[in-house]
């Protein structure tokens, strides 16, 4: 998940509000959306366990009174965290059941969002095909509405698939559409992740001045957004950009802040991963 954490969660939240019939009794659709709610506060702050507790209470109060785009939220909710503690198997079961309910919903927009979803469990597993396949469809979904962040997402996924094909022409063509998506909607953050994805891909390409511009201008604007995902990645990028140019100080510098980015956040696995990568590139082992 990012979720793609971020933006998509707004749309979770969205349709979980409408209004129905008088309740009676208890009111569980309530008791639902102020679990979904306290769960994606626990999800901002990486608290993984909590807020797959919230989820999952959230989702059996839906089941209890088959609201299906609440389910369908839900199922989102738990993918993306099991994505978070590095289930995306797990993830893609969840985001599959979530496609299924969408689908008889028929709503474009919770079909995108999910089929984006989907894709980045499948890119996880390796899964390639399968991933360009659902974000083509994504991307499908996505043109039946008007402009939005939808729309950028998926050509950015697409740009992903491209790049893991080393097709790295083709991926700046997709993110550079993205970027255009992001202008016509002055997506602050949408523009800073094409950014750190242009960054990333002239690094792969070993053109590092242009990285490094992209990169840096990416990690401003996620600093300017406190968005701590968005910094945590370009950061990685930006110790990988210093070790290719065998800069030490400064991999030592942007790594250093890497790590007390993850330990803050509760992100010890990362942490060590980190650490273990420190170890073999002082070593020299690759």
């Amino acid at each position: 998940m990012r979720v793609r954490r971020g933006w998509w969660w707004a749309v979770c939240l969205l349709g979980l509000g409408c209004a129905g019939s008088p309740k009676t009794g208890v009111d569980l659709e309530a008791k639902a959306i102020s679990l979904n709610q306290a769960g994606y506060e626990y999800y901002l702050q990486s608290r993984w366990n909590l807020a797959q507790e919230k989820f999952a209470q959230a989702l059996k109060y839906n089941r209890l009174i088959d609201r299906r785009s609440g389910i369908a939220a839900n199922l989102n909710n738990l993918g993306a965290v099991a994505r978070e503690q590095g289930n995306p198997g797990q993830a893609g079961h969840y985001f599959l059941e979530a496609l299924s309910i969408n689908r008889n919903l028929g709503d474009p927009s919770a079909l995108s969002e999910t089929l984006n979803n989907l894709g980045l469990a499948y890119l996880a597993q390796g899964r390639v095909a399968e991933a360009q396949k659902v974000y083509q469809e994504a991307l499908e979904y996505a043109r039946m509405l008007p402009p939005g962040p939808l729309l950028a997402l998926s050509l950015t996924h697409l740009g992903d698939v491209a790049r893991v094909c080393r097709d790295y022409d083709l991926a700046l063509n997709y993110y550079h559409q993205a970027i255009m998506a992001d202008r016509g909607q002055k997506d602050a953050r949408g523009r800073a992740r094409r950014w750190e994805k242009l960054g990333v891909t002239f690094l792969d390409l070993k053109d590092y001045d242009r990285a490094g511009a992209y990169l840096n201008d990416a990690l401003r604007e996620f600093r300017r957004l406190e968005d701590t995902d968005g910094i945590a990645a370009t950061l990685n990028d930006l110790t990988r950009l210093a070790l290719a140019r065998g800069d030490r100080p400064a991999a030592d510098f942007y790594g250093g802040l890497l790590l007390e980015l993850y330990q803050a956040r509760g992100q010890e696995g990362k942490a060590k991963e980190l650490e273990e990568l420190w170890r073999r590139k002082v070593s020299g082992k690759q």
